[in-house]
């Protein structure tokens, strides 16, 4: 087995890639078998084939565990790619190459979770680049482990593709100040995220340096920097765990270095909030993502990381930084052609900070719940988009089913008139 570094440096085709084709899934059944012929013991080849058939398939994900078959999400469905179930022994040889060592096993034993990138190399010349998390389970022997693979486009995705419209892109890209997109794991965070950092570094009018700092780097933006003509855009990533400690030591460097726009992975505790927090004051623009299920869910988790002595300071601070947040959530389409990106938004204008202000912080999150409901646009007012306005057009147009939309918005959605 090729280790990690000669694994990046081969420029041939990865081995097992010759036979990956597209498979059409099996609905009735949650079947999407990968392989057409399974050996009686998994290899690098049989793995790497499957990978690359699941996204040609059009799968977004994979997760293999010990002792289960593994399987492929494709459109939202999960599916079996597999006939048998894979052994801890062949989890475990899937692990070292995905890794890129031996050592990922003692790692996993050591209670250490493990998120990095792994890349296929295509017979074109590309790459295909998945991000991967490993976490030990409990398995048959105590000591099993669940890779998840999330496969990354190979190119830089563009506004078009998010269906970010103009209106809300300009509400997104304030001169400074927090802007946070939040939602659940697999709702397309990192891809808008993206698409944003893609349209600051093409803005020829307004040249950027852009600090992007990951865990992994998903999107390389190679595609974008690489064509550049007369632009003075840069960005430069750090992967977290491999380049830094943390993603507050990765804001406290940024800061060093005249940044622009700073881009932080994930908001997960207290120390990258509050660096975060301080350079959204000192006059940078500062993106990041959280786990969250709507505008007032994000503002609840984000106070809830403040120590209790701290509380009510960082949250004047989180308040007067903050400027935008967006909770995004993918739905399947009612034909099943895919899936839909379904947003609910607001801008912090004065008006809503003041509201805010004049409130005890653990009455926040309801007035925000409150905020929501009044329906706004992009005027005086601000901007504001609740989830059951984004959920009614696509209802009526029959771009998602009911079913859907009731487990989005709740039975009183279709209860109070949406058809």
């Amino acid at each position: 087995m090729m280790d990690g570094t000669a694994r990046m440096s081969s420029r041939r085709m990865s081995g097992g890639l010759e036979r990956a084709r597209a498979v059409t899934p099996d609905r009735d059944r949650l079947e999407a078998f990968m392989l057409d012929e399974e050996p009686g013991r998994i290899a690098e080849d049989d793995f790497r084939c499957l990978l690359m058939s699941s996204v040609l398939s059009g799968a977004s994900d994979m997760t293999i565990q010990s002792d289960m078959q593994p399987r492929v999400e494709i459109h939202g469905v999960n599916y079996r790619a597999t006939r048998k179930p894979w052994s801890p022994s062949e989890v475990d040889q899937v692990l070292i190459e995905v890794y890129g060592g031996a050592n990922a096993r003692t790692e996993i034993n050591g209670r250490r979770v493990l998120d990095f990138s792994y890349e296929l190399h295509l017979a074109n010349g590309r790459r295909q680049r998945f991000r991967v998390n490993a976490t030990g389970i409990h398995g048959r022997d105590g000591q099993g482990v669940e890779i998840s693979l999330r496969a990354l486009p190979s190119a830089t995705p563009e506004l078009e593709e998010v269906q970010l419209n103009p209106a809300l892109l300009g509400a997104l890209c304030p001169p400074n100040g927090i802007v946070i997109i939040a939602g659940a794991t697999g709702s397309g965070k990192s891809t808008t995220l993206a698409a944003i950092t893609r349209s600051h570094l093409e803005n020829l009018g307004r040249p950027v340096k852009i600090i992007d700092i990951q865990a992994p780097i998903e999107f390389t933006f190679r595609d974008v920097t690489s064509g550049f003509e007369g632009s003075s855009s840069m960005i430069g990533q750090s992967e977290v765990g491999r380049h830094l400690a943390s993603f507050s030591d990765g804001v406290r460097s940024a800061l060093r270095r005249k940044p622009n726009i700073i881009i932080v992975g994930e908001a997960r505790d207290f120390a990258t909030i509050s660096a975060s927090l301080e350079a959204a004051l000192t006059g940078h623009l500062v993106y990041t993502t959280t786990h969250a299920s709507d505008v007032s869910d994000t503002i609840r988790r984000l106070l809830s990381t403040f120590p209790a002595a701290e509380r009510e300071a960082r949250a004047f601070d989180l308040v007067s930084g903050l400027r935008f947040c967006m909770v995004q959530h993918l739905v399947p389409r009612h034909d099943g052609t895919g899936r839909v990106p379904v947003r609910e938004w607001l801008q912090f204008t004065p008006r809503v900070k003041e509201n805010l202000l004049n409130l005890d912080v653990n009455d926040w999150p309801g007035e925000l719940v409150r905020e929501m409901t009044v329906p706004r646009t992009l005027d005086a007012n601000g901007m504001c988009q609740s989830l059951t306005q984004a959920v009614d057009p696509l209802l009526r147009e029959g771009v998602i089913s009911r079913e859907d939309a009731v487990r989005l918005c709740g039975p009183a959605f279709v209860q109070q008139g949406a058809s």
